[in-house]
This record gives C-alpha cells, sequence and structure tokens, in this order.
C-alpha cells in the first residue's frame, strides 16, 4: 500500500512540474512576442490564438497569462480578456520618474565595480556599436549591460522592483531603441557610463544614467502620443 500511494505522490509530483514547465514556456513566450512586437500595446491577447501558436493548451496559457498579469505585462479586463499593457504619456513619465527614484538611491552608493564586469560591459558595448547584431539581439544586449551596471548594489528590494518596473515596460522597450537612427548614441552613452563606474564617481553615474533615460523617454513620447 505504502509503495502505491509513494507511486501515486511521485506521478502527481511529475504532472506538476511537467504543468509548471508548460506555464514558464507559455510566459516566455509571450514575453518574447511582446518584446519583438508581435503583440502591439493595446492589443488583445486571445488565448486561443495563443494555444495554436506556441503549441501549448490554454491551461497553461490562462495561467501564463495570470503570471503576465502580475508582472504588469498584460492588463486582464473583466468580460473582455487578457491585454498587452498600454501607457499613455503621463503614465509612462510616472514609470520613469520611479525608475530614476530607484536607479539613483542604487548608484549614489554602489559599491567598486569589479574590472572584469567592466570589461564584460565593455564586449557588450561594442557589439552594440558596431550594429552587426538585429534589433532583438541589441535589446537583450542592453539589458544585460544595465544589469551589470546594478549589479553591486547591495539594495536588493529595490533591484526587485526595477526589475518589475522594466518588465512591465517590455512592450515599450524595443520601441525606444528602434527609434534610435542608428546604436552609436546608445553606445556612446554606455561608454560614459562604463567610464564613470571605472572612476568610483557615483554622483556623475546617476547624472549620467538620468541623461540616458530622459533620451530614451523623449524618443518613446511621440509614439505614445
Amino acid at each position: 500500500m505504502n509503495e502505491i500511494v509513494s507511486n501515486l505522490a511521485a506521478e502527481i509530483d511529475e504532472d506538476a512540474a511537467g504543468r509548471g514547465s508548460l506555464v514558464a514556456r507559455a510566459a516566455a513566450e509571450i514575453r518574447s512576442m511582446v518584446l519583438r512586437r508581435h503583440l502591439l500595446p493595446g492589443e488583445q491577447v486571445r488565448q486561443e490564438d495563443l494555444s495554436a501558436l506556441v503549441g501549448i493548451s490554454r491551461g497553461p496559457i490562462r495561467e501564463a497569462l495570470q503570471i503576465l498579469a502580475s508582472e504588469g505585462i498584460v492588463r486582464y479586463e473583466r468580460n473582455r480578456g487578457y491585454f498587452v499593457t498600454r501607457f499613455t504619456v503621463e503614465e509612462m513619465r510616472q514609470v520613469y520618474l520611479i525608475r530614476d527614484l530607484l536607479e539613483s538611491e542604487m548608484l549614489s552608493g554602489l559599491a567598486a565595480v569589479p574590472s572584469e564586469t567592466l570589461e564584460t560591459m565593455r564586449a557588450i558595448n561594442e557589439r552594440i556599436r558596431h550594429g552587426d547584431d538585429d534589433l532583438q539581439t541589441v535589446i537583450g544586449l542592453n539589458r544585460q549591460f544595465h544589469d551589470l551596471v546594478f549589479a553591486s548594489s547591495d539594495l536588493h528590494v529595490l533591484q526587485a522592483e526595477l526589475r518589475h518596473i522594466r518588465r512591465m515596460t517590455t512592450a515599450y522597450q524595443s520601441l525606444s531603441i528602434n527609434a534610435l537612427t542608428n546604436w552609436e548614441l546608445l553606445a556612446s552613452d554606455h561608454d560614459d557610463i562604463i567610464d564613470a563606474l571605472a572612476m568610483q564617481d557615483n554622483a556623475r553615474l546617476v547624472e549620467l544614467c538620468r541623461t540616458h533615460r530622459d533620451r530614451s523617454l523623449i524618443r518613446l513620447s511621440p509614439i505614445l502620443g
């Protein structure tokens, strides 16, 4: 009897793990579709369409959408369903204000960044500068770069909040970078950020990152219009 119970428990655990894996994969696929602009801000996210596109049944898709709603990537409207989160100009200004408060607090007390991390950041930035990668790769490289900027911060609660803010604006990351005529401006800003990190000039770092964010918001404003 004990063996039967143990086997049944193992099967339940295996089924749960498999379902969890499907939900995680569905969530990753939907995030990618939003980032690649296959799903645009304000667009309805239909479960049956997603199920057919990603080859996952509607149950895990529904759970994945609930996760994405908690992340702020999609919004649920009663009796209508899920929609990719859309921001007005004023809402985005508030998002950037929150980012400024969080990032400035972390950057002002940032510990010394290891030399190997700075070298990694320089290598990432050179790939961005040369422009040999497609837009989605550049977006990924840009995210890696900024993650490394804050990696030395011990303000973990603020880091978690910043990650949440970034997830909320997933749909707008590619729009902001795509609005650049070339990626030299992006890379040039990054050069200055790396120099400030190397010199441990946190006050300058705060101002450089603020300017970098402001440029992104300026690029987005006409799109949000």
